[in-house]
């Protein structure tokens, strides 16, 4: 499990954890290919960026309410050998200067490499990835929101946390 809190971190308010005192703030947790960017699949290059626009705005939007905003993802390309770490950090990179460069910040990216059949916690539907988000960042799950495009892996993974969500239904035809 991959975390990246980006330079420049300044979280919004939340609740208050009554047993360490600390600030939680709300989030929102993105998914990154077929919500954000198009799905290549398997996207690598960063000339096969293909940012959304109403992602774009959602993240704005969900910014200017406070939240902190987390990219989360499933890259199984890493895992099954057909891009490397190296590579996806290129990919990202363009993603967030991209989004910067519209207006959207995005607060810290987390991924799970690894394949399906490897049972991995932080792969999504798991809820590893939002789990170690929180711990790392001060986040109320509970204050925080979903947005992804597969019900059966973004949405599986807010209802077993009790989140609210949205599904971004795409068009994949060309």
């Amino acid at each position: 499990m991959y975390s990246s809190p980006l330079p420049g971190f300044s979280p919004g308010g939340g609740r208050t954890d009554l047993y360490w005192g600390v600030q939680l703030k709300k989030a929102l947790f993105i998914d990154r290919d077929g919500t954000i960017n198009h799905d290549c699949p398997y996207c690598k290059d960063p000339k096969d960026l293909r940012i959304f626009d109403d992602a774009v705005d959602i993240i704005k939007d969900f910014r200017k309410k406070g939240f902190v905003i987390v990219i989360i993802t499933n890259q199984s390309g890493i895992g099954r050998g057909y891009f490397s770490e190296a590579q996806y950090e290129a990919f990202n990179t363009a993603l967030l200067n991209e989004l910067e460069r519209r207006g959207a910040k995005v607060d810290a990216v987390y991924h799970c490499p690894h394949r399906p059949d490897e049972g991995c916690p932080c792969r999504k539907p798991g809820t590893g990835l939002v789990l170690k988000a929180a711990r790392d960042l001060d986040l109320d799950i509970g204050s925080s929101f979903v947005v992804g495009d597969r019900d059966d892996i973004d949405g599986e993974m807010a209802r077993r946390l009790g989140m609210k969500y949205m599904i971004i239904r795409r068009d994949v035809s060309p």
